[in-house]
């Protein structure tokens, strides 16, 4: 039998691979069916990062003021309805008759369907935010006796970086297979597996909150805002998530979005490919080096919170990743032949990114008041995608290799700011907050 915890964590499992192997699955989709069209792809991810941006602070302010399983069946049924509809999309779209002849012209009917699998991409990560905060921001807190939070958290993040390496994989395999007369029935299979994944999941939860009175219990915000404009509901998002005192590091853990040395980065696996050289199986060793090194964080981050408290050792895991950053800087500048040496620097960064990633949600899990968790949740998600935003807006005005060192030079400064903000908030934090007194 299953305790509540496991059943979480079978949940993020679940949605977890449906999650990365959709979200892999869609683009490459696009770009198999637009082979000279890769700005289609292009167009689909930065529309659904601009959405995130717009409406998720929005969206997850509903986690404030519905029942916690209505807001669970609406993520759930959104990603559902999303993802039906874009592989409707994909069906229709493969039919037209344009589609047989690469370089012409596409149809009116076509270019819609390609809003609508744009439009539906960007609701279906809305919805996975929407279960990411409330499941993760909400839930955890209530269900997880506090001595053990440290320990769900980081097997969450463990369940995020297994799914990260292995749902691509999976749904790789899949997308290659070609049924007989079924077009598209690699991408029908991803698009099935999701629809699968969700019945589970939902069990899951409602097992978890019948079993839970205090998930239960509801603080209803009460607000102008369910009445109000959409755009000022946004705003009054933003004000809010900056007044709260936990802000500072939200902030500091968004610096760490603006950047390029991630080892399953677009940019800087361009950069290694075109300028280095780098073959496509050492680059793919790279990327699964990077889930191994954050899988470590998520060993280490436990038993040094025990050690030292949850603020020391999430400054600590932060301060690591500056100085990794900073030695990866060096050996960049220092020549080729030190290549190894910065991509080992970044790979040891990401025990920093990671670890500081789960001591920066458990401080927000226990700062984060009830009616609150759901909208100041949902402006960090967007506070993190604008940075992404940023960083690819930066790399897109410095398009040839030559430039890469402005991007790894303004990726190490976001670090080390990031650093610096998360220091500053230690000391201004008021002594009262949970967050700042060591674990005895």
């Amino acid at each position: 039998m299953l305790n509540v915890g496991q059943k979480l964590l079978l949940s993020r499992f679940l949605t977890r691979m449906g999650d990365q192997a959709w979200d892999f699955a869609v683009p490459v989709t696009v770009a198999i069916l637009f082979p000279d069209q890769l700005s289609l792809v292009a167009a689909i991810f930065l529309s659904t990062k601009a959405g995130i941006v717009l409406f998720q602070p929005k969206v997850a302010s509903f986690i404030d003021r519905w029942s916690r399983w209505r807001t669970a069946v609406a993520g759930v049924t959104v990603q559902l309805l999303s993802v039906i509809l874009i592989a409707w999309s994909m069906q229709l779209l493969v039919r037209q008759p344009e589609m047989a002849s690469a370089g012409t012209e596409l149809s009116a009917f076509s270019v819609f369907l390609l809003v609508v699998v744009t439009a539906c991409s960007i609701t279906s990560t809305l919805g996975s935010g929407v279960m990411d905060i409330a499941v993760g921001q909400d839930w955890l807190p209530l269900v997880i006796d506090k001595p053990q939070l440290s320990v769900v958290n980081s097997r969450m993040k463990r369940i995020d970086l297994l799914t990260e390496v292995f749902a691509p994989v999976i749904a790789g395999i899949l997308l290659s297979l070609e049924l007989n007369s079924i077009l598209l029935s690699g991408f029908m299979l991803v698009a099935f597996w999701n629809v699968c994944s969700f019945i589970p999941e939902l069990i899951l939860l409602r097992s978890v909150f019948i079993s839970s009175a205090e998930l239960k219990t509801q603080s209803v915000l009460v607000s102008k805002e369910r009445t109000g404009l959409v755009f000022a509901g946004i705003l009054s998002g933003w004000r809010e998530f900056f007044a709260h005192p936990v802000a500072l590091s939200m902030v500091a853990y968004s610096c760490l979005w603006f950047s390029v040395l991630s080892p399953h980065g677009v940019l800087l696996t361009s950069f290694l490919k075109g300028s280095w050289k780098v073959s496509e199986p050492m680059l793919g060793i790279f990327r699964a080096a990077g889930a191994v090194f954050g899988l470590t964080a998520t060993f280490l981050f436990p038993l040094i919170r025990r050690r030292i408290g949850l603020t020391r050792a999430t400054a600590l895991f932060i301060q690591c990743q500056a100085v990794a950053v900073v030695l990866a800087l060096v050996f960049f500048f220092a020549g080729s032949l030190n290549g190894a040496a910065f991509l080992l620097m970044v790979l040891f960064s990401r025990i920093g990114l990671y670890g500081f990633s789960i001591g920066e949600g458990e401080i927000r899990q226990l700062n984060l008041a009830d009616g609150m968790r759901g909208k100041i949740s949902g402006v960090a998600t967007a506070l993190n995608s604008v940075a992404t935003l940023f960083i690819f807006a930066l790399g897109s005005f410095l398009p040839s290799h030559e430039q890469f060192f402005v991007l790894v030079i303004a990726s190490v400064c976001a670090v080390v700011i990031g650093s610096v903000l998360f220091q500053l908030w230690t000391r201004r934090a008021a002594t009262g907050m949970e967050a700042t007194q060591p674990e005895q």
